[in-house]
């Protein structure tokens, strides 16, 4: 017997390759009936599907200092990582989803924060980065509520040390005022007092000037006082302004709804006819082997 010759694989291919277009050629309506579907479907889908919107709040973070306001300090409050986790918390969403009058699965999934670094803080080599919180939805005005309200939590959030740092600087301020009003007025006792002894004739020209004496010594030892203490308010105001603008976090920008682009409906029908073609080659290629199937097994049988 002679051998069998070998087969050839390319040969098989090629057969294999002119059965499938063979396929295709015959059944050529459903690649054309795909494609005119999905593009209808696609345009459609378009047109049925609702308005997306995204708000974007922006968050200083703030940069805490030392009591003295020599170096810089960073409670944990501030890192970005806890920050971003704070803003997705559970907690968080449901506050925020209460105040904006939305239900809490409509903002799950749908927050994003961004950290923007590079702002530069009131020490060489430290920064005081921003975040962006970004809310999306198909509510406007309901999404830009959600962002702000997230917005407030994160300040609230950040902000404990060095609200306790604004407290006690106004309480320091509070202090030199109270004092300062103490001492004016004891300040005008003495000159009141002074002037009394100058002109009092029941004293003689010795006990008067013993008298102004004294009088000067308390004078110049208020004044002193005095001096000190508005050197104190002073710093402690100035302490206070730098707490509330660079240590303390603040909202930079309120949110505010921005449309986001939808897809066209060209760009829709062009999808939806890719999708229908491949669809349609497929249903083609397999239309043949389906159909000797059911006849071979027709239903109820």
């Amino acid at each position: 017997m002679r051998p069998e010759p070998p087969r050839d694989p390319d040969a098989e291919q090629e057969v294999e390759l002119g059965r499938y277009w063979s396929a295709i050629v015959a059944r050529w309506w459903l690649p054309i009936l795909g494609i005119v579907a999905g593009a209808i479907i696609g345009i459609l889908v378009q047109v049925g599907s609702s308005q997306t919107w995204t708000a974007t709040a922006e968050v200083y973070l703030g940069q805490p200092l030392g009591a003295n306001g020599s170096a810089a300090v960073t409670p944990a409050s501030t890192s970005l990582g806890l920050v971003s986790n704070f803003v997705t918390s559970e907690k968080t969403i449901k506050d925020a989803a209460a105040r904006a009058g939305l239900r809490p699965g409509r903002l799950r999934g749908h927050i994003t924060t961004k950290p923007i670094l590079g702002v530069t803080g009131t020490k060489v080599g430290t920064t005081a980065p921003l975040l962006d919180i970004t809310v999306q939805g198909s509510s406007a005005g309901k999404i830009a509520a959600a962002a702000n309200a997230l917005a407030d939590a994160v300040v609230t959030y950040v902000s404990s040390y060095s609200t306790s740092k604004l407290q006690a600087l106004k309480d320091e301020i509070a202090y030199d005022a109270a004092q300062l009003i103490t001492l004016n007025a004891h300040l005008d006792a003495a000159r009141a007092s002074q002037e009394q002894a100058l002109h009092d004739k029941s004293l003689n020209t010795t006990e008067r000037l013993v008298a102004v004496a004294n009088l000067n010594s308390v004078i110049a030892l208020a004044l002193q006082q005095q001096n000190t203490l508005e050197q104190d308010r002073f710093m402690a105001r100035q302490d206070l302004a730098q707490a509330q603008y660079i240590e303390q976090g603040h909202i930079v920008a309120q949110a505010v709804p921005t449309r986001v682009a939808a897809p066209s409906k060209r760009a829709g029908a062009a999808i939806g006819a890719f999708i229908g073609l491949i669809l349609g080659l497929v249903a083609a290629l397999f239309w043949d082997p389906v159909a000797r199937r059911l006849k071979a097994h027709p239903a109820g049988h």
